[in-house]
């Protein structure tokens, strides 16, 4: 039985054709990807409308409450982020498919999990452990491997591997109960880390955690938002939070939003005293 400490060595062992690649194996990720595509673009994708084990860390409380009460009032989500997605879920199933050629243990795929009234679907367990897959960007990429999640986490990832981990502490497929692991792929560069951690603080204050989310989006709207940022050092102009600018509500939280189509792309500008000498724009659909 081999280790999770040399997975990211072994899965090296696949990619270099030294490892169990078997036929079996291709057409087993072949038919899951055709079922994954299956879902993606048979029919439209709408957004959930209830509180899961991933959204109960999202570090903004509005958004959370949004995103149970309000799902339908969000900006959709355009053509390019939807096959975003997509390709996101192939890189998921070739690496998890990599990992049973690797020799290493993958079990409990796509699991649906329930704790405390709230549901959620894990990625997978490797060797014992429970482990979701990223596939990102470079920069973000950086974040896991470095180990800097806990310092640097916008998305509430820390708390939505936590929660997956606190809710198989039944499941004989987990054998490590306090740790859980981002395997993560730089979709841009092809690189892999395992980004392990202990999750024994966060455990103790679980269902607390779980119990204040449910109380939450139970209640009225919260009232407080991200503040806004500084445009830049010298404008007197204010602009989204970075954790922001991504999120489907600020136009419902910032109705006054504007835009301005910068070289690097679209800043969302709160306050505008000194209009930017770029165009503004009035859809950022597709950008």
């Amino acid at each position: 039985m081999k280790n999770i400490d040399t997975l990211v060595e072994d899965l090296e062992s696949v990619i270099y054709g030294q490892a169990g690649w078997t036929t079996s194996i291709a057409n087993a990720m072949g038919k899951n990807i055709a079922e994954v595509a299956s879902k993606r673009f048979s029919t439209p994708q709408e957004p959930r409308g209830y509180l899961s084990l991933s959204s109960i860390g999202t570090p903004c409380k509005r958004k959370l409450w949004y995103k149970v009460n309000k799902p339908g009032i969000g900006e959709p989500l355009d053509a390019k982020m939807l096959l975003k997605f997509f390709y996101g879920d192939m890189i998921e199933e070739l690496i998890l498919s990599m990992v049973a050629a690797s020799g290493h243990t993958v079990e409990g795929m796509q699991d649906r999990l329930t704790v405390h009234g709230i549901r959620g679907h894990r990625d997978a367990v490797i060797d014992g452990m429970t482990i979701d897959v990223k596939s990102c960007s470079p920069f973000a990429f950086k974040k896991f491997k470095e180990g800097g999640l806990r310092d640097n986490d916008p998305f509430g990832y820390v708390s939505q591997l936590s929660s997956y981990v606190y809710a198989a502490q039944d499941d004989p497929l987990v054998t490590d109960k306090n740790r859980g692991a981002f395997l993560a792929i730089d979709k841009v560069n092809g690189e892999i880390c395992l980004d392990v951690y202990d999750f024994s603080n966060e455990l103790s204050t679980k269902q607390t955690e779980m119990e204040a989310a449910k109380e939450l989006v139970a209640g009225d709207i919260p009232t407080e938002r991200v503040s806004p940022v500084p445009a830049s050092k010298s404008s007197p102009n204010t602009k989204l939070d970075k954790s922001c600018q991504f999120c489907e509500y600020k136009k419902v939280c910032w109705p006054n939003l504007r835009m301005f189509e910068y070289s690097y792309g679209i800043e969302y500008l709160v306050h505008v005293e000194k209009p930017p000498k770029v165009p503004e724009v009035t859809n950022d659909k597709g950008r």
